[in-house]
């Protein structure tokens, strides 16, 4: 039965036909931005719907039931009442998945207050400007995103368990002044202040992706359902949400703009596109072919990150890598804005120049023991899974 209905699922959702809605819906929402944020807003709240569908049709058959006993005066009557009986039992059952839902955190290495509080004092001072209330844990992830996190308490979408996911690859490798404008874009975007709305719309890709996974990991057969819906649910709502997904990347430029000038902001365009294709084309393909051919390499990649990147670096191949991202049009099977949409939206109209690396985020915002402690830490984690990777495969 299971694979019958992956198979339904995968024919109801073939990629052609997201990236066919999504290029239907490029024009709605440039010329009637309006209109389409009440389009998603509407499909939002059928999400919501979905979740409760089961507890609601128990409780609208429970509230008449007592009326239609009252009334019961022939066996059809009585077979009638038995059989809502029975669908309020079967919706409450349904219902129960709901109860026993537990989302899990995002996983990663939990930073304490006591082990970097530079790090923290940082955070607490973007989280007041911003007016934000909490933010739950900060962790560090093998990658170079940085991102807030909305984990949804108690199986309903109402509270959340926020953390802050820091790549370590952005704490070791760019400059303090653009790794907390970073941070700002994504505590600001937290905080709604400039466009609420946008921000919930696009939360909600997230959100809804957290419940599918959710209910496909529980065992019991009555998640069933609820897994099938958002198997359908998810997907659609984020091919839907994709332009206001890509709106909201725009509005978190804005709020890096409170606490940086544009010409900082456009710098730090300029400096994530040369850092993080440089991570990706060249530092992490070339560790992965060493330790392929040497086993265990005589680096570890975190270890040596910083002065790997100081010395593969220089300025035509970061012109051209800046060239190439301002030149390329957006992508309708990526929801971030390109090179040029992100300058035009803060004023400007050609790319800035990334600053020199001279001292990383890492130096400034963590003691040097704690540093070190943390890269060691990564360090083994990395050769724990280049080992493994080489035990299985051989």
């Amino acid at each position: 039965m299971t694979i019958f209905v992956s198979r339904l699922l995968n024919r109801l959702n073939p990629p052609i036909r997201v990236i066919d809605l999504q290029r239907l819906l490029e024009s709605l929402a440039a010329r009637q931005p309006l209109v389409y944020r009440g389009l998603v807003t509407l499909v939002a709240l059928a999400g919501y719907l979905l979740l409760l569908l089961f507890p609601l049709i128990a409780l609208s058959l429970i509230s008449d039931l007592p009326r239609q006993w009252q009334i019961a005066s022939s066996w059809q009557d009585w077979l009638w009442n038995a059989l809502d009986l029975l669908i309020i039992l079967f919706a409450l059952a349904l219902s129960t998945p709901l109860l026993f839902n537990r989302i899990a955190l995002p996983r990663g290495l939990e930073i304490h207050r006591q082990n970097a509080p530079k790090l923290f004092q940082l955070v607490e001072q973007l989280r007041q400007d911003f007016k934000y209330p909490v933010l739950d844990q900060i962790i560090l992830r093998e990658n170079f995103d940085v991102e807030v996190v909305r984990t949804p308490r108690h199986g309903l979408p109402l509270l959340y368990h926020h953390s802050l996911v820091i790549g370590l690859d952005s704490l070791l490798t760019l400059p303090p002044n653009h790794f907390k404008s970073v941070l700002a874009r994504r505590i600001g975007q937290l905080s709604g202040i400039h466009n609420r709305h946008i921000g919930w719309l696009a939360s909600l890709c997230q959100t809804w992706q957290h419940y599918h996974q959710a209910f496909k990991q529980q065992r019991s057969p009555l998640a069933r359902p609820l897994q099938w819906l958002f198997a359908i649910y998810a997907p659609f709502y984020t091919a839907l949400a994709f332009y206001a997904v890509r709106q909201n990347e725009l509005e978190a430029d804005r709020y890096a703009l409170d606490i940086a000038n544009d010409d900082e902001i456009a710098s730090l365009f300029s400096q994530l596109i040369v850092t993080e294709t440089f991570l990706t084309t060249r530092f992490w393909p070339k560790i992965t072919q060493l330790a392929r051919r040497e086993g265990t390499p005589e680096h570890c990649p975190y270890a040596g990150m910083v002065q790997v990147l100081r010395r593969g670096l220089n300025r035509e191949q970061m012109q051209q890598w800046i060239r190439e991202a301002f030149e390329s049009p957006s992508d309708v099977k990526n929801p971030a804005p390109s090179l040029q949409q992100r300058l035009e939206n803060i004023g400007h109209h050609k790319p800035a120049s990334p600053q020199p690396i001279k001292e990383t985020a890492a130096d400034t915002f963590l003691d040097p023991m704690v540093k070190q402690k943390i890269v060691d830490k990564f360090d083994q984690r990395w050769l724990a899974k280049l080992k493994h990777r080489s035990h299985t495969s051989g």
